[in-house]
């Protein structure tokens, strides 16, 4: 079970915009949508996200309904890209139990072809995994992608998660049928040598 980011943000006292050295990241809005859309509704985009919405307004429900989407901009306050941060609660043992609730989280990054190549996705890699462990105390992140995506996993490798497995042929992809994913994760012990704050 999801819980939206920004009532857990309230929550444990996260403020937005979250700024890092070179951008910005504030809840998506509907006013978001047709800048995430121009570059979202993009082949070379897609191709390596989880889907494929049909339009700026749907793409605009998805993200809205959601509630696990950041919009990223650049000094200039151009739409660079988006992140995701879904808090969920973990499995536990004979059902639902109040330490796993909101215990973990699953990071994403999504940047702008005319954007690439510039260290964002990085950036808003490392934001997305303080923000996680720091502002929200989860004890687990994790980070999937499809295994052909290289420059997703050298981020994943950049920001410090660990490869957990490569899975064949688990994921079907909307036009190149089945193919294999990749999961990274690190747990808040071992965030920055266990000086997050995380659950025990």
């Amino acid at each position: 079970m999801a819980t939206p980011l920004l009532d857990l943000a309230a929550r444990r006292g996260v403020a937005f915009p979250l700024r890092t050295e070179r951008l910005t990241l504030t809840p998506f809005t509907a006013a978001d949508a047709p800048a995430v859309w121009d570059f979202c509704r993009l082949e070379e985009v897609w191709t390596w996200t989880s889907g494929r919405a049909g339009s700026a307004a749907e793409l605009r429900e998805q993200y809205l309904a959601a509630g696990d989407r950041l919009t990223v901009r650049d000094g200039a306050g151009d739409v660079v890209g988006v992140g995701k941060l879904t808090v969920q609660d973990a499995w536990s043992q004979g059902g639902p139990h109040p330490d796993a609730r909101d215990a973990q989280a699953e990071l994403g990054w999504t940047v702008a072809p005319e954007h690439a190549g510039r260290g964002y996705a990085t950036e808003i890699g490392r934001a997305l995994l303080d923000l996680a462990f720091r502002g929200l105390g989860v004890r687990r992140v994790e980070a999937g992608a499809f295994a052909d995506n290289a420059p997703s996993l050298r981020v994943m490798a950049k920001i410090g998660l660990r490869h957990e497995g490569t899975f064949l042929g688990e994921s079907l992809h909307l036009t190149r049928g089945w193919i294999d994913g990749v999961t990274f994760a690190l747990l808040a012990s071992e965030y920055e040598g266990g000086a997050a704050a995380g659950r025990a």
